[in-house]
């Protein structure tokens, strides 16, 4: 089973422990300066919010259908 351990590069990367061992590196806190997602920050600073939130439940979906499940 897969060990999570967490911790900055430089820590982890001097622990004798995983020395030998396959490795997974997954990136949490990204500050690369990425185009795209400032073009859709942008986008989405630019439009308003929703006013209400969207019931996309279960049975908002299939309610009043021939699906309907109850």
């Amino acid at each position: 089973m897969p060990e999570i351990i967490q911790g900055g590069w430089d820590e982890l990367i001097g622990r004798s422990d995983l020395k030998g061992r396959t490795v997974r590196v997954t990136v949490l806190d990204d500050n690369r300066e990425d185009p795209w997602l400032k073009l859709l920050q942008a986008w989405a600073d630019s439009h308003q919010p929703l006013a209400q939130r969207i019931d996309d439940s279960r049975d908002s979906i299939y309610s009043g259908t021939l699906d309907d499940p109850r």
